[in-house]
């Protein structure tokens, strides 16, 4: 084998150990990136159904005080009109949802599911946590989530 040959074979091995490790940080770095991408959109619209509920109390239940005393009016119900903001949200953007799971709701739409319960006593275990981030496996492949816990203040 001449001194030509080997050289050759080391560099092709060279560059191919670096294509291999360089092809895989960048896979690494991209698929951080779309999660974090993703999770700052879910932060987003969490905060934006927040926003939703906090005018709901402050704004539209005063003004909706007299008719309700008549008849139940949905819209006056915080969870309600941040549902209804979401659901018009995933119009187009459909792969985010929005849950307020309980484990005794009022609102049985608000059941908490199986693997929302272990969420919900999660945050129950660990009072002092704000967020939690996690991945589940579905039948349509791995679902990102980010959970916040509810707390009641009025």
């Amino acid at each position: 084998m001449g001194l030509r040959l080997k050289f050759n074979l080391v560099l092709f091995t060279t560059t191919l150990i670096g294509l291999l490790v360089s092809g895989f940080v960048s896979h690494r770095i991209l698929q951080d990136n779309a999660r974090e991408e993703v999770l700052d959109m879910a932060r987003i619209m969490m905060e934006s159904a927040i926003a939703v509920r906090a005018y709901t109390v402050n704004e539209v239940k005063p003004l909706l005080k007299i008719q309700q005393r008549r008849s139940f009016i949905p819209q006056t119900v915080p969870a309600y009109a941040a549902a209804q903001y979401i659901k018009t949200l995933q119009e187009s953007h459909e792969d985010y949802s929005y849950k307020e799971a309980t484990l005794n709701p009022t609102n049985p739409a608000n059941r908490a599911t199986e693997w929302e319960a272990d969420i919900v006593n999660w945050f129950r275990n660990h009072a002092n946590e704000k967020e939690l981030i996690g991945e589940r496996e579905t039948p349509t492949g791995p679902q990102l989530y980010l959970s916040r816990p509810i707390t009641i203040t009025n």
